[in-house]
């Protein structure tokens, strides 16, 4: 895993939890609420610390596991990771607007009160530490994967705080397209690292095989492709909306000049 592996699974975990984070405290003070705005902070303080606590368990969990075969326990990481991205990418197309985002903090607010909505950053960020943990722990074996990570979490936080503090729209449903798109990639590059740790050591007669790493990763692409369709969603219209809001940003400025 490289500087730009770590800094797109820092980015889009954080754009998540950022984006959350944002609803509950601008839908708070657009409600006249903002004295329970320090409950979401403190929910997401404590987050952060849970998220370093758990990555210094995973460290000693992974060095643990991983003494007994190396290559095979690399190999399950990255298949498992793997699995996560997938399932991470499902719920954010299919929650990928602000209004849906807006309604479930909206609704959160008015079960929960103040107690709930910290419960809820705390829960939001948390998840989001976990998965990157996961993610970021699956091959990693040097301090650029970390430096990417750290970049692109700064990066997130940034155009979280752009997103609501701005009086722009900014298009929520393209920044997702556009991570969701990087990280199914990534996912199918998981795939064939799986592959090549397995056919290091023959597991499962599996060779040593550059081909079959990348059938195994077109597999995973077919795969996933109909496993979104079968939960009512499109990683081939994520793909598609990534292009098309790429060609938007890029003719708009054309568009203002004529």
């Amino acid at each position: 895993m490289d500087m730009e592996a770590g800094f797109l699974i820092g980015f889009r975990e954080a754009l998540e939890a950022a984006l959350i984070i944002g609803v509950l405290v601008s839908l708070l003070y657009r409600t006249d609420r903002e004295f329970m705005a320090k409950w979401v902070w403190g929910g997401v303080l404590l987050a952060l610390v849970a998220s370093v606590l758990t990555w210094q368990a995973f460290e000693v969990v992974v060095g643990e596991f991983s003494k007994m075969n190396e290559e095979l326990f690399e190999g399950v990481l990255y298949l498992i990771a793997a699995v996560l991205i997938t399932t991470v990418i499902l719920h954010v197309i299919g929650h990928a607007t602000r209004e849906v985002l807006e309604n479930k903090a909206e609704k959160a607010i008015e079960t929960r009160e103040a107690f709930g909505i910290g419960l809820l950053a705390f829960v939001s960020v948390w998840r989001e530490g976990v998965e990157t943990v996961i993610f970021i722990g699956a091959g990693t074996e040097s301090g650029d994967a970390i430096t990417g990570l750290f970049i692109g979490i700064v990066l997130a936080v940034i155009i979280g705080y752009a997103l609501f503090a701005s009086t722009k729209n900014l298009d929520i449903r393209f920044m997702f397209n556009l991570s969701t798109s990087l990280l199914i990639g990534f996912a199918a590059y998981l795939v064939m690292k799986s592959i090549h740790e397995f056919g290091e050591i023959g597991f499962m007669g599996i060779p040593e095989s550059f081909p079959l790493q990348v059938i195994g990763a077109s597999a995973y692409l077919v795969v996933a492709h109909f496993v979104s369709e079968k939960y009512g969603v499109s990683l081939i219209g994520s793909v598609i909306g990534t292009f098309k809001g790429i060609g938007d940003l890029l003719g708009s400025p054309k568009k203002n000049d004529t």
